[in-house]
């Protein structure tokens, strides 16, 4: 006999309606609408969540006092007194957000807007452990913290994107392909050197998030963000939230299968999506097509490219170059017609070392984008291409932190209940 663990949440668990929690959820409120929508007077505030004047100026004059918020000068009068704008205090504290890549991990310091204060990279070799890779989390969070002591700013935790499958609620990483690694407890490591919260996400999601937050998916509710480089994943948002599956794992789009017995992938099939449209495909069909393309200058340079070379021969005009992106292009438009048919999203964002090749891949991914199911009953497709820069990752990683300690303060806690099973 095996004991099962089941995590109930139920009316017991919430926390209970009286005056303590009524003030925390509406001073959480008031923190929203200034975080989403600030600066805004006190009319517009009340007016947004319904809060009676009294109590709207009690918890603004109690978050003042916290320097939680703060008055950043007056409006213009309509008639009465001028109003008063607020702004949420985005220096009241900071955070830590860490990108971990294959040979280097990125960490930023950013204030409560995830924008960067400082920001430090170090690199570690192609292979290492996760033990030794921690570690430098340890070292790199310590020297930027260190290097950054604020008398009036409170560290509020470490968001951490990687990749691979993670399960966030626990604060591990399942499994990783790209790094090699398996079951990594990241919370539970870090909690014990650095007494603040310790959040961790799938690098996708993280990435996803700061589009929710800071790109394109602020005017969104439901949109797919992909990412195009060595490998193809994505991200889901449904009704503004990200949705992670039931262990973490949805967003593998990269092995979708679009050519049954085509190449072969690194999960072990053939015919992925990754294998058609990822990195490792552009630099092979450059030189399949440079095979028959002898004049190419790339010639004499085909068994030693890289993407950073295919990259600039398309841009210096070279014909198997341009081609092998829009190849990779259309190839990846057939996934995301699949993506569009099952999930119908109001848009898709791509983003992605890849799409600095996106002059030369977006003719290959537009020759297939309207052949989906729904265009027959609208507009062409909103295809979008991220405007977020290089750092999105970290400001995702930070926006974990952040989200988290300004959420509303419902539950108490969870109860673990175990089961017998047979």
């Amino acid at each position: 006999m095996t004991k099962k663990v089941i995590k109930v949440i139920n009316l017991e668990y919430l926390r209970r309606g009286n005056k303590a929690l009524i003030k925390d959820l509406n001073r959480a409120l008031v923190l929203y609408q200034l975080r989403r929508e600030g600066p805004l007077s006190r009319m517009e505030i009340a007016k947004q969540t319904k809060l009676s004047p009294s109590t709207l100026s009690k918890i603004t004059e109690e978050l003042k006092e916290k320097a939680m918020i703060k008055e950043i000068g007056e409006g213009q009068s309509n008639g009465g007194r001028k109003p008063v704008y607020l702004e949420f205090n985005y220096n009241f504290g900071y955070v830590i957000g860490i990108k971990i890549e294959v040979k280097r991990l990125i960490i930023a310091l950013t204030n409560l807007k995830a924008e960067a204060i400082d920001r430090i990279e170090l690199p570690f070799n192609y292979g290492a452990s996760a033990d030794e890779v921690i570690d430098l989390i340890i070292e790199g969070v310590t020297k930027i913290t260190e290097k950054n002591k604020f008398n009036d700013r409170r560290w509020l935790g470490v968001g951490i994107g990687v990749s691979g499958l993670v399960n966030k609620k626990r604060g591990e990483l399942i499994y990783s392909s790209l790094l090699g690694w398996s079951r990594v407890p990241f919370r539970e490591i870090l909690q014990k050197k650095f007494s603040v919260p310790i959040y961790i996400d799938n690098d996708v999601n993280v990435y996803t998030l700061a589009e929710l937050e800071y790109g394109y998916g602020r005017d969104l509710n439901n949109f797919i963000l992909v990412i195009s480089g060595v490998g193809i994943g994505a991200g889901f948002v449904f009704n503004k939230q990200i949705y992670r599956g039931e262990f973490g794992g949805a967003g593998e789009v990269g092995h979708m299968v679009i050519y049954p017995n085509g190449n072969n992938c690194c999960c072990g099939r053939r015919g992925c999506l990754e294998a058609h449209a990822g990195e490792k495909f552009i630099i092979e069909e450059t030189k399949r097509l440079l095979s028959y393309e002898k004049d190419s200058p790339l010639y004499e340079e085909r068994f030693s490219l890289n993407i950073e070379r295919v990259l600039a021969a398309a841009q210096q005009g070279d014909y198997c170059a341009r081609n092998a992106f829009s190849t990779a292009g259309r190839n990846l438009g057939i996934g995301l017609v699949n993506l569009i048919n099952t999930v119908n999203p109001a848009s898709i964002i791509l983003s992605g070392e890849n799409l600095r090749g996106k002059d030369y891949m977006l003719p290959g991914i537009n020759e297939v984008i309207d052949e989906n199911f729904f265009s027959r009953y609208c507009t062409a497709f909103d295809l979008k291409i991220s405007e977020l820069g290089d750092d999105a990752w970290e400001r995702g990683a930070a926006t974990l932190v952040i989200n988290e300690q300004f959420q509303a303060p419902i539950h108490r806690k969870e109860r673990t209940v175990l089961t017998s099973a047979y």
